[in-house]
């Protein structure tokens, strides 16, 4: 008994230390981990999302009642077309110019008579538009336009979509099966997501005269209702999923995202649109807004819709250039929230302000001026929380950012270069003196600033080291890969961000399992 007394607290003192000891341990690890979190804040662990069947998007049985549809509107829009052609021109805008009504009212060239018989030809169309096809579109999902360079820039979007952990099915369109990378759509078959070609309901060498016009005819075409629309270079930083449920979208069908700049629109716009009864007098406060991602329902904003239609058909002659006098964003882009005040519908602008992303200085800090910019959320009106990435200007293409002197494929060829035999070659920004991240990429540093004034640093999220796991996917696994191309993406992955990657299999598929840790 007296031994055992004697020797308690010399077992109390072993635990106690062995204690401290593992809450020391612990305490390093959290710090360890902290400093390296300020180095990054990755999105992922580093465990794949659970692996569930994703259901395609739904099989077209209503191919007959769209095409019947557009054929209706394209005859109305051939009956319709504004006069006279307004040409493009540049608008003499920036931030050295004061924009003024003179200004505005004097840039384009259209009169009186001429702005009043567009308004009756538009008011005319207005009332013979077709009404909304019953069982021509079912469900929700994502619509993406793909085809050539754009193609790569969608891997890379919808990798980050599901990584993030999406479940909805998605569309990528393309204007017909000669834009295809041989074997890609079988892949993304597994990942819930169909190839759709344009040319299954219209011709697109006649149709269409503009890739601007693609976007509003994959919209169109899609067998959703509800469509969470995404550029090629828009990537998803949180799961977006929840924005269809979200009040916005709930209570108005349309929900669009601002831009940077205010408009130029020409005073004559509402008026020719019947928004207003008289020409506007005064400078538009109105801002323009980035179209690189939409919320639509079809059924509630179809005359909206097909108003946006007209306006894209008839907009590499008229209506981009009514919209915008030439301004910033000559397109398709604000052709949405025109039709919408030209429909009287409601729709919401996000109200939160873009976060800015900035090029890395090699510091981690900002340099020049912004190279992409951040979406906020929708479904939080209280807080500004990142939803998208939208990648202006450096597009994330594993080809086009590591390639050395690569190959230009057939899908990417321009229709002049296709059927030449004309070898077509092209250096990725690692190897491109030129590229403004050309440094970064060659000295293991972010594209991305995450410091000081950049949208990474006020937010806290961080997609960058994702994006490159993403990245080194495509460029390792499945159809896109090449040896060279995985070892240089490898070798960025480790030296940047202190990541070691690997997977698994030979699909290239999100369950095939990812062997990455930080490297320590």
């Amino acid at each position: 008994m007296d031994s055992k007394l004697r020797r308690a607290p010399a077992h109390s003192t072993f635990k106690k230390l062995c204690f401290v000891t593992v809450i020391l341990f612990v305490l390093y690890q959290l710090h360890n981990s902290h400093t390296v979190s300020r180095r990054y804040i990755s999105l992922l662990s580093d465990s794949d999302p659970a692996c569930k069947p994703i259901a395609l998007p739904p099989t077209r049985r209503s191919v007959r009642i769209v095409k019947d549809t557009w054929t209706r509107l394209q005859d109305l829009f051939d009956s319709h077309r504004p006069q006279p052609d307004l040409g493009r021109g540049t608008f003499p805008g920036g931030e050295l110019v004061e924009i003024t009504v003179d200004l505005l009212n004097d840039f384009l060239p259209i009169t009186a008579s001429e702005a009043a018989e567009v308004r009756s030809m538009h008011a005319d169309l207005v009332k013979r538009l077709p009404d909304y096809p019953m069982n021509a579109y079912e469900g929700r999902g994502v619509v993406m336009v793909a085809g050539g360079k754009h193609s790569e820039y969608v891997t890379t979007s919808l990798g980050m979509l599901r990584l993030v952990g999406s479940k909805l099915p998605v569309e990528v369109w393309m204007l017909d099966q000669s834009e295809e990378k041989e074997g890609w759509c079988a892949e993304l078959a597994e990942e819930g997501v169909t190839c759709r070609h344009l040319s299954d309901f219209v011709n697109p060498s006649t149709s269409f005269k503009h890739p601007f016009q693609y976007k509003l005819a994959a919209m169109f075409f899609s067998s959703f209702q509800e469509v969470l629309y995404l550029d090629s270079d828009s990537i998803p930083v949180i799961n977006p999923d929840a924005v269809f449920d979200s009040k916005a979208f709930q209570e108005t069908g349309a929900v669009l995202w601002p831009d940077y700049w205010r408009s130029t629109e020409s005073p004559w716009t509402s008026y020719i649109t019947g928004a207003s009864d008289r020409q506007s007098e005064e400078i538009p406060k109105k801002r323009t807004v980035d179209s690189g991602q939409m919320l639509w329902d079809k059924k509630r904003q179809w005359k909206a819709l097909c108003l946006c239609a007209y306006y894209n058909q008839h907009g590499p002659n008229y209506f981009y250039s009514l919209i915008t006098q030439g301004g910033p964003g000559w397109g398709d882009k604000d052709t949405f929230p025109t039709a919408l005040r030209a429909a009287s519908a409601p729709w919401t602008l996000v109200p939160h302000n873009i976060f800015i992303i900035y090029y890395n200085d090699g510091n981690d800090s900002p340099k020049g001026t912004g190279m992409s910019m951040m979406q906020a959320d929708p479904s939080d009106e209280d807080h500004r929380r990142p939803l998208f990435l939208h990648s202006n200007f450096v597009k994330a293409s594993v080809r086009r950012l590591m390639c050395d002197e690569c190959v230009e494929e057939e899908y990417a060829l321009t229709p002049a270069q296709r059927g030449t035999g004309e070898r077509v070659t092209f250096l990725g920004s690692v190897n491109n003196t030129n590229s403004p991240i050309y440094s970064n990429l060659n000295l293991g540093q972010r594209i991305y600033a995450i410091k000081g004034k950049s949208g990474m640093a006020v937010t806290g999220v961080d997609p960058e080291p994702d994006m490159w796991r993403v990245m080194e996917r495509v460029a390792c696994v499945g159809v896109w890969s090449e040896p060279g191309l995985c070892a240089r993406t490898r070798i960025h992955l480790k030296e940047t961000f202190g990541l070691i990657g690997g997977w698994r299999g030979n699909t290239g598929h999100r369950c095939d399992k990812l062997k990455t840790k930080r490297w320590m």
